[in-house]
């Protein structure tokens, strides 16, 4: 017999279909070997390319929950943010409508001494009694203060002004303290940002702008009347100067929950980062592994899909 009949009887013998067999079998692992390491090699790929540690939930379910909590954690922050933006503005706009009040009545002051010296003619008095009425204008202009079209002063008052004059009598648009505005700056924590127009401007017969008219009126009367009005204009400007300290000292806090959420962010920002986005250094090297990973699949697959003759004669 020839060697060729030789082969040929062999690769119909069972001996024959058996080593097909298992160049088959063989041929299965080592393509599930290539997909594998192909898996990999894509998903270490995409980290490195996007920097990101989860493309979709199934990559990791427990880092996807914790991942979502954080970014629902960083957007209540980022509205208490917001939040303490409009705070500041509204308390700033206060602060320095007080501070232009408090100004405006030392000066009604220095003229009030002015006119209590019997050195003044009727005409001087009655030229301080007009400088003063027209700083009481100044006051009540003070008094309507806005921030984004609300008074300042006014509560939630849903009046454009916080004050109206009819007949020379000023009068608040509503009950002013009937209602405060609030910001939430933190968990559980909200602040008051509008002033009471009638603690810090007073009501009826108290009113500062009452004082101020009783001024004029006791500038034109005399010096003694004027020396008189002293006591109740110190009185107002004493509500206005502790209206001024308590604004300033709820700005205080208001920066001090502003820098807390600042230093909230920051964490929650890392923490989120920790969780979303992959370590470089770590990823590369896993890159580096799972290429030579994938090319010893290729290799091996190679290597077992090229049968020998020995492979036909075992």
């Amino acid at each position: 017999m020839s060697p060729i009949s030789g082969i040929s009887a062999s690769l119909s013998s069972a001996g024959g279909v058996g080593g097909r067999s298992t160049l088959l079998g063989g041929g299965a692992s080592a393509l599930a070997g290539i997909s594998t390491a192909a898996a990999r090699l894509a998903r270490s790929n995409d980290e490195v390319s996007s920097g990101r540690a989860i493309h979709k939930p199934s990559d990791d379910v427990v880092g996807t929950d914790k991942a979502l909590e954080l970014r629902r954690a960083l957007a209540a922050e980022d509205r208490y943010s917001r939040s303490g933006s409009d705070a500041t503005a509204w308390l700033g706009t206060t602060d320095g409508a007080l501070q232009q009040g408090i100004a405006v009545l030392q000066r009604v002051r220095a003229l009030t001494v002015q006119a209590g010296s019997d050195a003044n003619g009727a005409t001087a008095r009655a030229a301080l009694a007009t400088e003063v009425r027209g700083l009481r204008d100044d006051v009540l202009s003070v008094a309507n203060t806005t921030y984004l079209g609300r008074p300042v002063f006014g509560g939630t008052t849903g009046e454009p002004r916080a004050f109206t004059e009819s007949g020379g009598v000023v009068t608040p648009a509503t009950d002013t303290g009937s209602g405060s505005v609030v910001r939430g700056l933190a968990p559980g924590t909200s602040i008051r940002v509008d002033t009471s127009g009638a603690a810090a401007f007073g009501t009826g017969d108290d009113s500062v702008f009452a004082v101020l008219d009783r001024v004029a009126t006791a500038m034109t009367a005399g010096s003694a009347e004027s020396s008189a009005a002293l006591a109740d204009l110190d009185a107002a400007l004493g509500r206005m100067t502790t209206a001024l300290t308590d604004v300033g000292t709820r700005m205080s806090r208001v920066d001090s929950l502003r820098s807390r959420g600042e230093d909230r962010v920051l964490s929650l920002t890392s923490a989120k980062a920790d969780v979303e986005e992959v370590d470089l250094a770590k990823s590369l090297m896993e890159l580096s592994m799972h290429e030579k990973a994938y090319q010893a699949a290729l290799g091996a697959a190679a290597r077992t899909s090229t049968p020998t003759l020995l492979d036909f004669l075992r």
